[in-house]
């Protein structure tokens, strides 16, 4: 689904499969990870209406008792060491969120604006009505939302940056973000450049070729960062030290950071 505020003016195939995964809302109300298996226990103020086991199905054997304190009952079924992760959640705070999301339109917000909206009420807000154990991550691989928006107002404004990934067979990631007042106003790729992607390589000439033609086309430059897929990979879900792991990057030649 496209975004109503997003225009698609490029399409570069390559680029947008290889991001597609980041460009995904879930990531801000999910509470466990892909291939979990995970049992969910619904109640509606405390009174057991379903068990879910992701792998078997709904569960008629298991006697889940009082609810009236959810997160112990969590503790507990997760201690038994057969789900990676147990969920409590009570039915009338999931209709609170829905109510809460959907009652209004919500046009002033961007996407990411609202998906925070509705991870606070869920989950900020739950008061112990969505339990899950062990308890959710409050980062993916690391990053936060707090942590990327202090970096973006940070920022030059208005200024572009941009990131490019290349790998064994080339350019795998060339995106480029316009930014404005701290939000982004344009993203595309370096399709939108006079550079061919076959030119894009590894080397302080492409990244001094793609500073100009960036500051040509869109704001001025604050940020150009060429990598390779390695270390890509490992900045975004390995490393825990995201600064140092592009400082260690440019030191080795395997990154190229261009600063205003």
């Amino acid at each position: 689904m496209i975004n109503p505020q997003w225009s698609v003016v490029d399409l570069d195939p390559v680029a947008w499969r290889a991001i597609g995964e980041f460009i995904n809302p879930g990531l801000y109300i999910r509470a466990g990870e892909d291939g979990e298996h995970a049992l969910y226990v619904l109640h509606d103020n405390g009174r057991p209406l379903n068990v879910v086991d992701t792998e078997t199905g709904r569960r008629h054997d298991l006697e889940i008792g009082d609810l009236s304190d959810p997160d112990r009952v969590a503790s507990e079924l997760y201690g038994t060491g057969a789900w990676d992760r147990v969920h409590i959640v009570d039915r009338q705070h999931l209709a609170a969120v829905a109510h809460e999301a959907m009652s209004d339109p919500r046009t002033d917000l961007t996407l990411d604006a609202y998906y925070r909206l509705v991870s606070y009420l869920m989950w900020a807000n739950s008061d112990s009505r969505y339990v899950v154990y062990p308890p959710r991550s409050t980062s993916w691989h690391g990053w936060t939302y707090g942590g990327v928006q202090s970096w973006v107002q940070s920022l030059p404004d208005p200024c572009s940056i941009a990131l490019g990934v290349i790998g064994e067979t080339g350019l795998r990631i060339g995106v480029i973000a316009d930014i404005e007042d701290a939000r982004i106003c344009v993203l595309t790729t370096f399709e939108s450049l006079p550079i061919p992607r076959d030119e894009v390589t590894l080397d302080q000439a492409t990244a001094d070729r793609l500073w100009d033609a960036i500051g040509a086309k869109f704001s001025p430059p604050a940020e150009v960062l060429l990598c390779s897929l390695s270390v890509f990979e490992e900045w975004i879900k390995g490393a825990s030290d995201k600064q140092g792991t592009i400082a260690a990057a440019v030191a080795n030649g395997t990154a190229l950071r261009h600063s205003r």
